[in-house]
């Protein structure tokens, strides 16, 4: 008799206990072992040169394209200090922003990380350092089963320790949380609210729970990187965006949400809602091509 899957646990195989063991019987390249040990540890690992300088420029020299052929548009979309937001999907419209997020040396990591062949969800491309507090991506790609997501984050400029660099707390990406807690604090808390109301404070209180506990974990590492350098982190992994002592000092990087093909990615919504354990939520969007391999259909390019 075949027994039901618990989609709720994780299905990464570097979250296994067994993981070490299956890393050590494999026959991949080395490279690909170390990129799957860096997670199985730290929760992150950095590819460096994993791009060329020349294509990072183009990926910046397309985006200054599409604010110029944007111009209105952009106008909408300043923060307070008059900087563009990040741009959602620009793999979409740059050629150059879509070879980066399909880049076979990538890729094939990824296929490696999830055992199967991996495909871009969405993307973001940033001017500007996000000076985000520490947070785990999990909320907000979630996926059945648990945990077959990365983000794979790439420098197009290197990064100045004005600009606000990445940080992360290594190891941190271990620490179990009960999402279903938070949702039901949330309606305690707001019981004539609407479902939108509560499912933003259940991601205010989970997001606390994650800057609570992150730091008795470890000490958190800024990380130093060049144009083209990648960085690979498990989706449980808390991280950040440091303070920008100049604000105005651009810090040009693109990030790729990735999982597999054969899974779909969820917002905070079914992350906290859905309960069905051995099944996922319905699917949300399809698939198209780019350099031989499956892109997301899930949303234009716009600003957010």
């Amino acid at each position: 008799m075949k027994h039901p899957v618990d989609l709720e646990q994780s299905g990464l195989w570097i979250d296994q206990p067994e993981a070490s063991e299956l890393l050590a019987r494999s026959n991949a390249d080395d490279s690909l072992k170390a990129v799957a040990r860096d997670l199985m540890t730290s929760g992150l690992s950095v590819i460096r040169s994993a791009h060329s300088t020349a294509l990072c420029q183009r990926v910046i020299d397309d985006y200054e394209r599409y604010v110029e052929e944007n111009r209105s548009y952009v106008r909408e979309n300043l923060d307070e200090l008059g900087r563009e937001k990040r741009l959602v999907n620009f793999h979409l419209w740059s050629e150059a922003a879509a070879e980066v997020g399909t880049a076979p040396r990538i890729m094939n990591a990824l296929d490696f990380l999830f055992g199967q062949a991996a495909a871009v969800y969405t993307s973001l491309t940033f001017k500007y350092g996000t000076q985000q507090p520490v947070h785990r991506d999990t909320p907000h790609f979630a996926t059945w089963p648990a945990n077959m997501f990365v983000g794979v984050w790439t420098a197009l400029e290197r990064v100045d320790p004005s600009a606000g660099p990445l940080f992360y707390h290594p190891g941190a990406q271990r620490f179990a949380v009960d999402r279903s807690s938070f949702f039901e604090e949330a309606i305690r808390r707001l019981p004539n609210g609407t479902l939108g109301e509560q499912l933003y404070l259940a991601l205010d209180l989970y997001n606390g729970e994650i800057i609570r506990r992150a730091p008795e974990v470890s000490t958190p590492q800024s990380l130093e990187l060049e144009a083209g350098d990648t960085v690979i982190w498990h989706p449980q992994l808390p991280h950040g965006g440091s303070p920008a002592t100049d604000p105005m000092r651009t810090r040009w990087s693109i990030v790729f949400h990735c999982a597999p093909v054969s899974v779909q990615v969820h917002q905070h919504d079914r992350f906290f809602t859905h309960r069905q354990r051995t099944s996922a939520p319905p699917d949300r969007y399809k698939y198209t091509t780019a350099h031989g391999r499956k892109v997301a259909l899930a949303g234009g390019t716009a600003y957010m």
